[in-house]
């Protein structure tokens, strides 16, 4: 009977291993699937018409993205919030914004993408605020979004539908999604997963000099782009990820480094894309319903 134990225990144990090794590779043959499908034409009319940054990638960069889109769009739950009934085309333009941070992440990373959760308008989130004294109090926040570690976003639609038609620094999609891209090594801490140890130096260092001034200039306010960046390094990321997709020439402007230490990790240059648009001040489309 020992001996018939040991067997069992033997055949699970491979049972376990075999489904550990096969698990990433059905799932990247699944995804390279759909990212092989034709790309639906009312999709791209979609994009075209309600998303304004869509009108300006160049070709390579729109292909790319479409095809990390059908596999997110076939990999993403979403979930109403007070009472939002949400729509096929509410999934595309969320998640077309999101496709924009994935083209320099291997899909064997990424086992799930983050749930969303979509309220129509800012939400309330409530917390618990400790102070100097130790004395707790309840806060209320009104929240445009936010960015789980456990893999879920939530966001507001009524501000994802601003975003799409106006390039100005801010897009709650990215900056959310930059928070989940950030957390794959496991911490939220500005410092997403890298290649090798020479990567994180540079990084360490380009972005701690930023911070560093964003926060000096928030102090004398004057900082010219959102004091939100102060708040720590994971904020900072997030905020320049807005910054580099859709105002890139300011952010190129006021610190090179920096966009060009995101440029090679998203492997994007929207400097090319964009730099002429907003030069004429081209930056913002009337809104389609």
């Amino acid at each position: 009977s020992s001996g018939l134990a040991l067997y069992l225990v033997f055949l699970v144990a491979i049972l376990i291993i075999a489904t550990m090794v096969y698990a990433p590779i059905r799932r990247r043959r699944h995804r390279q699937a759909l990212a092989a499908q034709p790309f639906p034409r009312q999709w791209r009319l979609v994009l075209r018409e309600r998303w304004l940054l869509y009108r300006y990638l160049p070709v390579d960069v729109r292909f790319a993205l479409q095809r990390q889109l059908q596999i997110m769009m076939a990999n993403t739950e979403f979930y109403g919030c007070n009472g939002l009934e949400v729509t096929e085309t509410m999934r595309l333009l969320t998640l077309a914004q999101a496709a924009l941070l994935y083209r320099n992440i291997s899909q064997d990373q990424l086992a799930s993408f983050p749930t969303v959760l979509l309220y129509p308008d800012a939400f309330v989130r409530e917390g618990e605020l400790t102070d100097e004294l130790g004395l707790v109090s309840r806060q209320r926040h009104i929240m445009l979004g936010e960015s789980w570690q456990q893999g879920r976003v939530i966001l507001s639609w009524s501000d994802i539908e601003q975003d799409l038609r106006r390039l100005d620094g801010h897009n709650l999609v990215i900056h959310e999604y930059a928070h989940q891209i950030d957390g794959y090594d496991g911490s939220m801490n500005g410092v997403p997963m890298l290649p090798n140890e020479t990567q994180y130096r540079r990084w360490t260092r380009v972005m701690t000099a930023a911070f560093e001034d964003v926060n000096h200039q928030v102090q004398w306010g004057e900082s010219p782009i959102d004091p939100y960046a102060s708040t720590n390094p994971a904020e900072f990321f997030a905020v320049v990820s807005e910054y580099f997709f859709t105002q890139p020439d300011l952010l190129q402007r006021l610190y090179p480094e920096v966009y060009t230490l995101l440029a090679g990790f998203y492997r994007q240059q929207p400097l090319e894309w964009l730099g002429e648009v907003q030069r004429l001040g081209q930056s913002t489309i009337n809104s389609k319903t």
